[in-house]
């Protein structure tokens, strides 16, 4: 690099759909900065995507993401011995000063009370932006118009600007709006396992909320704040892949093994047992055939975990409807049961998220309960004894049903 500039060198990791939406904006500021003759001052390099592993707690799966390097170069020249050190912005009010460093440069602490004075032509007069220069160690605060008498011939504060705000545009997330870009197409994409993981462990978390479900409560309550679980996955998965920042208000999901598990289970059931001839299943095969999936599809692919339990479940039934189901108990009785469990199914309502168990023993009976928490959390096909107080016998299609509250795993 020649002595006479002071260079600008920095590297931002983005995820790989923005890669085009970043090489759009940054080829908008070189073509600007071309326009004022300062044809070489900007210049960057976008690396091949890669893929980077983490996880977000010791116990959790290891999450992967595809990104690319963003390498941004850039001189602020040096000019008859003088180096632009930074700019200083003023209230107005004299409480406080907003002060912006040149690249590779710091502006002396002093200037933070600076009053907004010029060195240069000594004039007093109220400015909103001063700068910092310096030569041989000497230190000078000057106005916007005075600028020109030190660097005739570059608009000095123009490039560290646009420096400036060429590393805050890659480094504070502002390729979360993906839908903003003019002339770039962004696309979001997620593996699929992956996806179906998130699914997963939100609905675990939540329940699930259709969106028509979500709007009808929202009609009836006008303060009631519901999100329709595909919308929570589909910003969970922006979160875990560093599409967009995390705030103070958001609880990122925590995946567990269980999680890891339902994944190949569900990918494989679509893929070789789902049959059909109408649009869904054909919408699903397409989805399911592709190892990346676009963000937008979250819905379809999410549904696949409630389509693979509906078809372990009606395996679990048939089996259990070749005898036939009784009540069993006295309502208000305890009663113990070894039991297999033929469905799990989390329901979300305005008072939360709870876990229908649906249960069969060995003679065929049926027994259902609702749990809200996290340390029953069973599986179709998983057996063993329970405990409970018998709260109802209920009938649905003529089949007859136990329902239990205060269960416990015995």
């Amino acid at each position: 690099m020649k002595e006479n500039v002071k260079s600008l060198d920095f590297v931002s990791t983005v995820p790989s759909c923005y890669g085009g939406a970043v090489s759009h904006k940054l080829n908008k500021i070189i073509s600007r900065a071309n326009k004022k003759g300062l044809e070489g001052m900007i210049s960057y390099t976008i690396s091949d995507p890669y893929i980077v592993k983490k996880r977000n707690h010791p116990d959790a799966p290891i999450v992967e993401n595809k990104v690319v390097d963003v390498t941004v170069k850039g001189e602020v020249p040096k000019i008859n011995g003088w180096s632009f050190i930074g700019k200083l912005t003023h209230d107005g009010a004299g409480d406080f000063v907003t002060v912006l460093s040149a690249p590779g440069m710091k502006v002396p602490t002093e200037y933070r009370k600076s009053t907004g004075g010029c060195d240069h032509c000594n004039r007093a007069r109220y400015r909103k932006d001063t700068f910092v220069i310096s030569k041989s160690g000497k230190f000078m605060e000057i106005g916007r118009s005075c600028l020109k008498d030190f660097f005739p011939t570059v608009n000095i504060e123009w490039i560290v600007n646009y420096f400036k705000y060429v590393g805050d545009m890659i480094d504070s997330g502002e390729f979360d709006d993906f839908d903003s870009f003019r002339g770039v197409k962004v696309t979001p994409t997620a593996s699929l396992d992956f996806i179906l993981m998130v699914s997963n462990a939100v609905i675990r978390r939540d329940g699930w909320m259709s969106a028509t479900a979500a709007n009808k409560i929202m009609e009836k309550d006008a303060e009631a704040s519901i999100i329709p679980t595909s919308s929570e996955i589909s910003h969970q998965l922006r979160l875990l892949l560093g599409f967009v920042t995390p705030t103070k208000y958001d609880s990122i999901i925590e995946l567990t093994k269980k999680d890891e598990e339902i994944a190949p289970k569900v990918i494989d059931f679509v893929r070789n047992d789902m049959y059909g001839d109408d649009d869904y299943v054909y919408n699903m095969k397409n989805f399911f055939s592709l190892d990346e999936v676009e963000l937008r599809y979250v819905p379809f692919v999410a549904s696949g975990i409630s389509a693979y339990n509906r078809s372990v479940e009606k395996v679990i039934e048939t089996k259990a409807k070749k005898a036939v189901s009784n009540y069993v108990g006295e309502i208000g009785e305890k009663i113990t049961a070894d039991v297999e469990v033929i469905g799990a199914k989390y329901v979300s309502s305005f008072y939360g998220s709870s876990l229908l168990v649906r249960m069969v023993d060995d003679s065929g009976n049926t027994f259902t309960t609702f749990y809200s928490g996290y340390k029953f959390d069973p599986e179709v096909g998983d057996k063993f004894t329970i405990m409970g107080t018998v709260k109802a016998h209920k009938e649905f299609k003529g089949w007859k049903s136990t329902m239990l509250i205060r269960v416990k795993v015995i």
